[in-house]
Order: structure tokens, then sequence, then C-alpha cells
């Protein structure tokens, strides 16, 4: 369980789209607000992870259009995204920067592609048919609830714990437009 839970914590504390969209968010709303954003990411991931683990991510790697158009969606939603968040202004600047809900975050693990690789990376490796296939579906799933959660829960952690110190309109917008960079600097990674 111990390199289960190793590269699933470490799949999950690293940058990428759901945690800068957490933090984000949380800076900007505050801890409470992001709840269900917090929630939407746990359960979008397990979610996306349970295909994959039961082989549907067999059917994306066997239809490399299907994968062109995910990676298009999501090229697209994180331009989208990252304008949004840079030209937002200040706190609960809501008509630049939407809130996002429980749904949107959920919905958006199907493309979300740091999330389609680890949970396919998850399914073949550490399916090894050293126990039932059960036990290890199992195992695995256990360690991404501990990681998902825990890595959720930090980033809007520490995206509230800047609010303190984002007491002016300046700070705002200068933490939202780095934030925006490093979202739009998750899509080079999705074009490689």
């Amino acid at each position: 369980m111990a390199p289960i839970l190793t590269f699933a914590m470490t799949a999950a504390i690293t940058p990428g789209p759901n945690n800068i969209i957490l933090s984000t968010h949380a800076v900007n709303y505050g801890f409470r607000k992001t709840i269900p954003l917090i929630f939407g990411v746990f359960f979008g991931f397990l979610s996306v992870l349970t295909l994959c683990l039961l082989g549907i991510g067999e059917v994306y790697e066997s239809f490399p259009a299907v994968a062109l158009i995910i990676k298009i969606t999501a090229v697209c939603f994180l331009t989208y995204l990252s304008y949004k968040i840079f030209i937002s202004s200040g706190f609960s600047d809501e008509k630049n920067f939407r809130r996002f809900s429980f749904k949107d975050i959920y919905f958006f693990q199907i493309i979300n592609p740091k999330v389609l690789t680890v949970a396919m990376s998850s399914s073949a490796v550490f399916i090894q048919n050293k126990f039932s296939y059960e036990i290890e579906f199992l195992l695995i799933f256990i360690c991404f609830v501990i990681s998902t959660a825990t890595s959720a829960i930090v980033w809007a952690a520490i995206g509230h714990s800047f609010r303190n110190y984002l007491s002016d309109k300046r700070k705002v917008v200068t933490f939202n437009r780095v934030m925006a960079v490093l979202l739009m600097s998750c899509i080079f990674l999705i074009i490689l």
C-alpha cells in the first residue's frame, strides 16, 4: 500500500488545474464557499478513477480521436478559465469570475488531463494481480480517497490563508494573474 499511497499523495498535492482553481477560489471567496468545489474535485476524481479501474481507460487509449477531443476541450476550457482569473480584480468579483459550483468542478474532472493521466496510470501500474482484483481496486481507491481529500483541503486552506495577506486590490490582482499564468502553464503539459 505504501507505493500506491506515495504515488497518490505526490500526484494529488503537486500543482495542477484542480489545485490552482481551489486556491484561487478560496482567495476570492473564502474557504467555506470553496467546500462545494472540494467535494466536486473529490467525487469527480474518484468517479474517473473508478471508471479507469473498471477498464474504461482502455477505450480512451484505443480511440485517439476521443483523446484529441478531450485535449481540445480541456485546452479551450483552461484558456477561458485562465482569462477569467486573469481579469478578476478583487475578492468576490462576480462579474469577472463566476463562482464555480460542485457540478462545474465535478464534470471538469472528465476533461482534466492530470486526472485522466493519474487515473489511467494508477489502473495500469497498480493492478498487478498479486492479490484479487477487488482487493487491489480497494487499496488504490482508499489511497486516492486519502490523497485527494488531503490535497483539496490543503490547497483551499492555502488559498484562504492568502486572503489575510491580500488586503488591497493590487495584491489580489497580482495573485489572480500569477494563478492564471500557472493555470495556463497546465495547457503546455496537455499539448506536449
